[in-house]
């Protein structure tokens, strides 16, 4: 696997499957893509791939990037320091890919000098997230009215 982020998101050419990944995530915040796009563009959020390289043909040996993840990443500032928010991931086949990418945005963080990493999503992540050292902070309920 080969995790990074993409300097120029918006323009990327693997934006739009990005995008799909992390449309799951988004429907579950409180945000629309309009307003996270420009915050992509500006550098303000973060998109991180996760990228696997497959041989398409192995007379030629033409090699392909095929992306199983993104995630959308922002600095934020706690009363302690600077926190790393994984704000939003998706993918597939997450096994493959989940404890890279969480080190991989760790060290990043560590490297500009956050104090620690936050994660949202689903409680699905719970036991994924558990076995790779994190531990639930806060849980969200929400009513319908």
């Amino acid at each position: 696997m080969k995790i990074g982020m993409i300097a120029d998101p918006l323009k990327w050419l693997g934006w739009p499957e990005a995008k799909h990944f992390l449309d799951p995530a988004l429907k579950r915040s409180d945000e629309i893509w309009s307003d996270i796009l420009p915050e992509l563009a500006s550098g303000s959020l973060q998109l991180w791939a996760v990228l696997q390289t497959e041989t398409l043909s192995s007379e030629k040996f033409d090699l392909q990037e095929k992306l199983y993840a993104a995630a959308v990443t922002r600095i934020v500032n706690s009363p302690a320091g600077e926190v790393a928010e994984i704000y939003l991931v998706g993918g597939k086949d997450f096994s493959l890919w989940l404890a890279e990418l969480s080190e991989v945005i760790a060290r990043s963080a560590r490297e500009i000098g956050c104090i620690a990493l936050r994660a949202y999503g689903r409680s699905g992540w719970r036991r994924p997230l558990a076995l790779l050292g994190w531990h639930e902070k806060t849980v969200a309920y929400e009513k319908r009215l």
